[in-house]
Order: structure tokens, then sequence, then C-alpha cells
């Protein structure tokens, strides 16, 4: 299919924030059904020299549904003001803020940024497109000449109904389940030192399985070197696997262990474990017969 470039402007002569400080302004671009539409290449220019009392911050997105506002704030300075979802939501498809100041052309910060912009790969589904503003400053503020040009390159190319349905379900679905994010995973310094080598500085998690001191001819299994059929359980080992596991602060990784059953373990490193202790057991049958070549069973 041929490219498709779909030049748009968002113009308000005037622009009256609410008692909360906002505005929200929205426009639908309408597009082919059962198609999906690739999105190569986006940009965004400001015409004017905005008419601003004091200063205020705006939010611009593209997106394949209608933005909401969620519950995360904007800014510090607006306590109760939801901002747009994040840029790396699947919603958008393109995501610019910037500060308004009177009479100055506003600097945006962009994602994709612009190098990435002129060469994007988004695809949605769709039959229409938005683009979103949302402006926040001081209740009752009135914003004048505002006015934004928007590129937007896109290849469509058909799809099936199924697949476009699908991914028409999956597009909403994203629009209405934005509200609150909380993610990432807190950690310390201690716990980033422990992460790393040298691990006899800061700590760190035991070694798996240690050597027998008193078999030391036996590195591998802890058994006395003349009765080589005493092994320990594989319930035993786990437990062992388990224990040598657990993170531990500094020196104390080099200590010694009592463990119930197995006793004080001298901490040598062991560095590996065979099938069976690292994940458990496999299946409860015994394994298959194995032959040898001369037609004789395999003991295992």
């Amino acid at each position: 299919m041929p490219l498709h470039f779909i030049r748009e402007t968002l113009e308000q002569e005037t622009i009256t924030l609410d008692a909360t400080g906002e505005a929200f302004v929205q426009k639908r671009i309408n597009l082919r059904s059962g198609f999906a539409h690739n999105l190569l290449q986006t940009d965004l220019f400001c015409d004017s020299f905005v008419g601003v009392p004091g200063q205020c911050l705006a939010e611009i997105i593209i997106s394949p549904y209608p933005v909401i506002p969620t519950t995360m704030d904007l800014s510090a300075q607006y306590v109760g003001v939801g901002r747009y979802p994040a840029a790396g939501n699947d919603l958008v498809l393109f995501k610019a803020n910037c500060t308004l100041i009177d009479q100055q052309t506003p600097v945006f910060d962009q994602f994709p940024s612009l190098q990435i912009a002129a060469q994007q790969k988004d695809t949605f589904y769709s039959d229409h497109v938005y683009i979103n503003l949302h402006i926040v400053g001081d209740a009752d503020a009135v914003l004048s000449g505002l006015a934004l040009s928007f590129l937007m390159v896109v290849d469509n190319k058909k799809a099936s109904v199924l697949t476009s349905s699908m991914g028409q379900m999956a597009e909403n679905h994203d629009a209405m389940c934005a509200e609150l994010m909380n993610n990432g995973h807190m950690t310390t310094r201690a716990i980033l030192k422990g992460n790393i080598f040298p691990m006899w500085r800061y700590g760190g998690v035991r070694p798996e399985l240690m050597i027998s001191g008193s078999s030391l001819a036996n590195f591998f299994n802890r058994t006395s070197a003349q009765e080589e059929s005493n092994t320990l359980s594989t319930v035993d080992l786990r437990g062992l696997a388990k224990v040598a596991r657990q993170m531990q602060p500094n020196l104390d990784a080099f200590g010694t262990a009592d463990i119930p059953v197995i006793g004080s373990i001298p901490d040598w490193v062991r560095f590996e474990l065979w099938e069976g202790v690292e994940s458990g057991p496999v299946r409860d049958q015994w394994p298959p017969i194995k032959h040898a070549d001369n037609g004789n069973v395999l003991t295992l």
C-alpha cells in the first residue's frame, strides 16, 4: 500500500482552564477500517506564540482511542491533577510534554525522540486516531492563540477481520486500564553489593553444595570414601541446596550452616547440582530401560 501522509492542526483562539486548573482538547481523525495502520513517522510543530498568564504545563498524546487522565500527579506544584498515561504505555503512539510560557515558543520533550520519531514501527488497528491535549495551570486562567501542527506518515495494510477485531479490543482495553501504575523493584545498596563479586567483601549466597571435610576423596557427593552407596536422600540434598542459596551478610556467607539431619557443613564451593536436586523430581515412574550394543541392560 502507498504511504498515507496525514497533516492535521489543533487550533483554539482561546482556552479557559476549569476550576481545577485543567483543560482538555481532542481531535479525531478517521482512518480506513479493517486495516493494520503502521505509524512510520510523527512530527509536531507549534505555529504560534501562545498567550499564557504566568506559565502552564501541557501534554500532547497521539493515540488510537481518547486518553483518560490517570490518578497520578502531573507535577508536585499541582497536587491532585492527574497526568496522561506514561509514554511507554501501549496506548500511546506519540507523546510530547512542554512548558507554556507567555509569548515564547515551547520546547517539546517528546517520545519517541526526534531521532527515533522518523523511523517508528508502531502498529494499531482502530479506524481512527486521536490527538489529545491536556493543559494544566491556574484555575480559570485563559490562554490565547494556540496552534499546533502534526504530521503522521501511515502505511495501511489489509488485515483479517479476526486480527482487526482483536487488535481494537486490545487497544480499547489499554485505554481503559491506564489509571494507576506502580511498578519497579525497590532495592538497597547492600543488596546491590551482594549481587556482584567479590562476594567475600559484601556477603552473598552460600555455595550450593560443600565438600565433606572427612571425605576429601569424594568431592561431589557427601559420602564416605568406603561406602559409596550410602548417599544422602534427594529430599536432604534439596534442603541443602535451599539453605545454601539464602543471602547472607558479610563474612557469614563463608561460615558454617547447621542443617538438621545433615549437620555442620564447611563452606567449600561446589559449582553444579545434578537434575532432581536442582529442580525437583521430573516424573514418578522409573526411567525407561536402556540397552547396550550387545543387548545387556544398562544399570543406572
